[in-house]
């Protein structure tokens, strides 16, 4: 689905209960098309291969760029906004397809390594598998210049992981945020690297921005997109008085 230039959503199946029993658990996934050398894509969040229903999702991606004349073997770079498996899950399959770089938080890095052992059994416990990743280059705050007229600027969100990170687009004012926040709600923080003071600083942080469409990590019970400064300001709104009392 087009969102605006050169930007696209694949938005999860769950806006409402049915749905998400039904689809099980994936993240959405966005794609900046044809931005970087020889027209390759950035993929924002590839989500999982295979999830926990049977949810064939990368067959499910990759139709649905296909739909937008997109190729999944067109991918030159993977994002991964946490190392959470729903997220994450697909890119070295991705890469095998199409020889893209994989690139993650730095600091998001301690929680693979750490990601054997007790927090492999923590996560596992929790529906969470972990499958491998092997990033080529791990991303700080800052600007991420991917060709001479589009520049992203990453920033750590840490409280849903330790090394969570959101990309912002100045020029087309878009955030995608991962796990940070949804319409309503936040990311959970009672999964190893979480921790609600730093969830929300984080989002504290974004909420300053100048944001027309926010793009989140799952749909949860509304569109994955909230589009427009006043909705996204309602949005920021809702969640400090009705979840931030709660964390």
């Amino acid at each position: 689905m087009k969102l605006v230039g050169d930007f696209y959503a694949y938005l999860w199946p769950g806006v409402n209960m049915q749905e998400m029993m039904k689809y099980g658990n994936n993240c959405n996934s966005y794609v900046v098309a044809n931005t970087l050398p020889g027209n390759k894509h950035v993929l924002v969040d590839p989500g999982q291969v295979v999830n926990e229903t049977k949810q064939r999702c990368l067959d499910r991606l990759i139709a649905e760029m296909k739909k937008d004349n997109l190729k999944i073997e067109d991918v030159g770079l993977i994002i991964n906004t946490h190392a959470h498996p729903d997220h994450y899950g697909a890119s070295e399959t991705i890469r095998k397809m199409s020889g893209c770089q994989v690139a993650i938080g730095k600091e998001e890095n301690e929680f693979l390594k750490l990601a054997g052992g007790e927090m492999r059994q923590a996560l596992k416990s929790m529906g969470f598998e972990m499958p491998e990743i092997n990033p080529d280059f791990y991303l700080s705050e800052g600007e991420l210049r991917l060709n001479q007229n589009l520049v992203a600027k990453i920033f750590l969100i840490p409280g849903h992981s330790d090394g969570h990170i959101g990309i912002y687009w100045p020029k087309e004012k878009i955030f995608m945020g991962g796990d940070l926040v949804f319409f309503g709600s936040t990311g959970r923080v009672d999964i190893p690297g979480g921790s609600a003071e730093l969830l929300k600083k984080s989002i504290e942080q974004i909420a300053k921005l100048d944001i027309e469409y926010l793009c989140t990590g799952h749909q949860y019970g509304s569109p994955g997109i909230i589009k427009g400064k006043e909705q996204i300001k309602q949005n920021f709104e809702i969640i400090r008085r009705s979840i931030f009392p709660y964390l």
